[in-house]
């Protein structure tokens, strides 16, 4: 617009002092080393607009010309990337159809013009570990990284997921240690983690990473105390063979207060510790916990200690039923009894637990308490009550 507006103007200028130019045509001499070129003023200015409107052909016709080159460009682009984009999703569906071999064919060349081949590395290295191609798996995996050197997260936890789905325990455990590392509690990587931790017997961690992914609400109560109870029964399995009951009892005494005394903890716990003969540190355990909540599973623990002498524990539990009647502190009473040998305090307490809870193993022991009375009458009845439930 401006280059028309400077040509009109140069126009109109020769319209109005033109005639007056006329007869009056001015001398102009350029001289350039041994070149001298002399004309009028009147045909040197006509052949300065001419030379003006050469140039402006000569930038509309290279104009023309790089321009059809970029448009010849971008079409050998799209097309590029429409080829790209085809093979992308023939090699998705093969993939999902579970056609391995395709997939990564098709994949693969996916990844040419293709803006987006880091995700077709990623799941040719699927297809590849699919066939059994491990090699192939990481060599995809690190033109992953090569191609996009910032998705380390993306490739790292797609090659520890698969390393885990391989049965690579251990070189997935090192994965995931390096991305927690390098990335922090992302929630992939934790889930990852809980999956890897549980596989390889990584206790401790992995008590640690149920908590991160409560706290993020990706993990619900009820899977995290599934998960913790067999965190915490391969923990304390590890350490009863390595440090015996002193190393269940050291164990014990590091862990938060909170957590000593839930008896999804310290049941187990006291578990080993009878496992090892440990009875007495076991006893002393399992009553601490009971003053804290009379908790059925401590109870049951109890029946199973045994002692020279039970009179101590049966006299703190006489103690703790006399506040709670409750019908498993009444079964421990009687097993326990009948432990230390007194029958008739054992059917006492026994009685008292089936009135409020009827047991099938409680009226076994009562019938086997009166098997020896000789009362068969009254065996028979108790065995039709333990058959009845």
């Amino acid at each position: 617009m401006i280059r028309l507006a400077i040509i009109v103007a140069i126009l109109v200028a020769g319209l109005v002092i033109g005639p007056d130019l006329t007869g009056r045509q001015g001398y102009v001499l350029v001289a350039a080393g041994s070149y001298t070129i002399e004309t009028t003023v009147t045909i040197f200015l006509v052949a300065a607009v001419l030379f003006y409107l050469l140039l402006l052909f000569i930038e509309w016709l290279l104009g023309r010309l790089f321009g059809l080159s970029h448009r010849t460009r971008g079409w050998f682009m799209g097309r590029r990337r429409r080829k790209a984009l085809s093979y992308t999703q023939s090699g998705m569906q093969a993939l999902v159809a579970e056609d391995y071999a395709t997939a990564e064919k098709m994949l693969l060349k996916g990844t040419k013009g293709n803006d987006l081949a880091l995700l077709n590395y990623l799941n040719a290295a699927t297809a590849a570990q699919a066939q059994g191609l491990e090699e192939k798996r990481d060599d995809y995996l690190r033109q992953a990284h090569e191609q996009s050197p910032g998705a380390g997260l993306a490739v790292g936890i797609t090659q520890a997921r698969l390393q885990y789905q391989q049965g690579q325990f251990e070189q997935a455990l090192a994965g995931v240690r390096l991305l927690e590392k390098e990335y922090g509690a992302q929630p992939a990587i934790l889930k990852l983690q809980k999956d890897v931790y549980l596989v390889t017997g990584e206790w401790q961690p992995l008590l640690a990473t149920l908590d991160a992914l409560a706290d993020k609400g990706l993990l619900d109560t009820d899977e995290k105390q599934v998960l913790q109870q067999q965190a915490y029964a391969g923990w304390f399995d590890d350490t009863a063979k390595t440090g015996g009951s002193d190393g269940l009892i050291t164990l014990w005494q590091g862990l938060a207060r909170k957590e000593k005394y839930q008896a999804d903890i310290l049941a187990p716990l006291c578990e080993r510790l009878i496992g090892l003969k440990a009875h007495k540190e076991a006893q002393q355990l399992l009553l601490e916990g009971l003053d804290k909540k009379t908790d059925p599973r401590l109870l049951t623990c109890l029946t199973r200690l045994q002692l020279g002498d039970y009179h101590p524990l049966l006299s703190a539990l006489e103690k703790k039923s006399k506040k709670e009647s409750l019908p498993e502190l009444h079964s421990a009473l009687g097993q326990l009894y009948l432990k230390d040998n007194k029958p008739e305090q054992a059917e006492e307490q026994l009685h008292k637990a089936v009135s409020l809870k009827p047991c099938a193993r409680d009226y076994v022991l009562l019938a086997s308490l009166a098997e020896k009375r000789k009362d068969l009458a009254k065996a028979n009845d108790y065995y039709r009550h333990s058959l009845a439930l």
